[in-house]
This record gives C-alpha cells, sequence and structure tokens, in this order.
C-alpha cells in the first residue's frame, strides 16, 4: 500500500488477477475431449481413405496444441489484469495500462444491451466488464515475429471493443469493479483541475 504523505490520504492497495487454474485445467481437458472426437470421423465418412484420415489428424492437432497452449496458462501465474493507483492493464490488449484519464466509461455486462450483429461478431461470456476509451491505446507485440503478427491482428480485434471477462481469471469481475472503483475515487482526489473525469465504475451497475 502507497502513502501519499502531502494529503496524508493512503491509496487504494492494487489489485492483481491471475488465470483460475481450474478454470485453465478443466477447459484443457474439454479441448482434448473435443479433438479426440475427431478419431470418429474416418469411421462414419463416406469413402474412407487417406484424406480422411489427414483430415482428422489436423483436426486433432489443432486441437492438442490449443489444449497445450491452455495447460500453460493454467501454469502462468503472472498478473493478467491489474488495478492500481496509475489504471488498468489488461494482458489480452496488448497496450500495456490504459491510464485513467484516457478511460471513458465503465460499464458492467448486466447493464449493457448488445445488438444482434455484435453478438454474433463477438461472443462474449458473462459476467464482463466493458470500456470505452476517449484515445484507442496503440497495440505493443510483447513477442518475436511472425508469433507478434498474430498477437497485433488478435488485440486489434479485441481493442475495438475492450472487456474483460471473468471466465478464466481467479477473480470475479464484480472485485474487479470495486477495485476499478475505489483507485478511480482516489485518483480523482488528485485532479480536481479536470473537468472531464471518468464515472465511477459503480453508476453503471444496474
Amino acid at each position: 500500500m502507497t502513502h501519499d504523505t502531502e494529503s496524508g490520504d493512503f491509496s487504494p492497495p492494487p489489485l492483481h488477477v491471475q488465470y483460475s487454474v481450474a478454470a485453465q485445467t478443466f477447459r484443457g481437458f474439454a479441448i482434448l475431449a473435443v479433438g479426440a472426437l475427431a478419431l470418429i470421423i474416418p469411421f462414419v465418412a463416406e469413402g474412407e481413405g487417406p484424406k480422411t484420415w489427414k483430415f482428422a489428424g489436423l483436426l486433432m492437432g489443432a486441437a492438442a496444441m490449443w489444449a497445450l497452449l491452455t495447460f500453460k496458462r493454467a501454469r502462468n501465474r503472472t498478473p493478467q489484469v491489474v488495478v492500481d493507483e496509475n489504471g488498468v492493464y489488461f494482458s489480452e490488449w496488448v497496450v500495456g495500462t490504459v491510464p485513467w484519464e484516457n478511460i471513458e466509461y465503465i460499464a458492467h455486462s448486466s447493464s449493457i444491451r448488445r445488438g444482434i450483429v455484435s453478438s454474433i461478431t463477438r461472443t462474449r461470456r458473462k459476467p464482463y466488464l466493458q470500456f470505452r476509451f476517449i484515445e484507442t491505446p496503440k497495440v505493443k507485440p510483447t513477442v518475436p515475429i511472425p508469433f507478434s503478427w498474430w498477437q497485433f491482428i488478435s488485440a486489434e480485434f479485441a481493442i475495438q471493443e475492450p472487456v474483460i471477462q471473468q471466465f478464466g481469471l481467479d477473480t470475479p469481475v464484480d472485485v474487479i469493479l470495486e477495485a476499478i472503483q475505489a483507485q478511480i475515487a482516489h485518483w480523482q482526489k488528485g485532479h480536481h483541475d479536470i473537468v472531464d473525469l471518468p464515472p465511477k465504475a459503480e453508476d453503471f451497475v444496474s
């Protein structure tokens, strides 16, 4: 916990959110189970042959790679979400920490009504927090080429409608929301000269 010696006001402690080991492990085994079902394809497909086995092999290989990445997440104990006095960090956005002054609003999924097109093109598993930025942050790939290309494309897509979903994390979004609210309230105390302040998170919870 940090201390503001000039005002005598304590800043809220930062919140660090990691991957949920249980959720990621369960997801990994579920992916493997789906991949194993590909073994059925050669036996039920018409005209069983090398092409059918090759197709099934590709599906199983893709599932195995996906599951491996998921199990790797379960072992990854680095923070995926950080809420502190500087702003909000979410690893999937790949933009570093978004400062509070660049956040226009934060809405809880319980208060969001999404259009049909948006629901189809961007699947969101509730509950989640949706953000709107004043200026879209620039994506900063953290891996070398060629992996950075995929990371950049994925992050660019995510940052167009930035959300933090609870699924796969070890902390409920309601707790993340409370931490955001506390940090914004503390941040506002030191920025009385700013007219348009980001609203408190609680204003968007129905």
